[in-house]
């Protein structure tokens, strides 16, 4: 595992401000194919995700400073099966954060959790981040054609996951 760049915190309320701001960007719209939200509607998203049993948690670059979410949802330990997503910061993107954000929230769900899968839906135009999942080792599973309409277009939904077995190897080679 590369060098802990980040920190992951348990997110508090405090931290909406940032998310809503966060997910409001117009690039995040964009790769999340969903409106803009009132603060009220973020508010109301973070709440159920935590009524859900949803593992929420803020990070944190080496200054403390709030700079994303990252999270496992539809968590199903019956299944040991869960979804991961993150959201940084415009700030933040494109300096490296995302790998190891993804690499310790994938740590958690296989090593704490013991889930067997963790899985993720992403656009199939978004390369930095498919790239990114590749990286880490995760395996394209499936592909929904024009999938998602945004912005006047039709998508490709891509399923991507990794298996605990194949994290557990790649670990091995950090």
């Amino acid at each position: 595992m590369a060098v802990k760049q980040v920190t992951l915190r348990s997110f508090e309320t405090e931290d909406i401000k940032e998310l809503h701001r966060w997910s409001n960007d117009p690039v995040s719209i964009s790769m999340a194919g969903r409106v803009p939200l009132t603060y009220e509607q973020m508010e109301n998203h973070v709440e159920t995700k935590r009524k859900n049993g949803d593992l929420l948690l803020a990070v944190e670059n080496k200054e403390n400073i709030l700079i994303g979410w990252v999270f496992l949802q539809n968590i199903e330990y019956a299944h040991g099966r869960a979804s991961i997503g993150i959201l940084l910061a415009p700030e933040a993107r494109g300096k490296g954060y995302g790998k190891n954000v993804m690499e310790q929230m994938i740590t958690i769900g296989f090593n704490q959790l013991r889930l067997n899968k963790i899985y993720l839906t992403t656009r199939g135009t978004n390369e930095q981040a498919i790239g990114l999942y590749k990286k880490l080792g995760f395996i394209v599973e499936g592909q929904l054609r024009k999938h998602a309409y945004i912005e006047g277009n039709y998508y490709d939904t891509y399923f991507m996951g990794i298996l605990a077995s194949e994290w557990k190897q790649k670990e091995s080679n950090f």
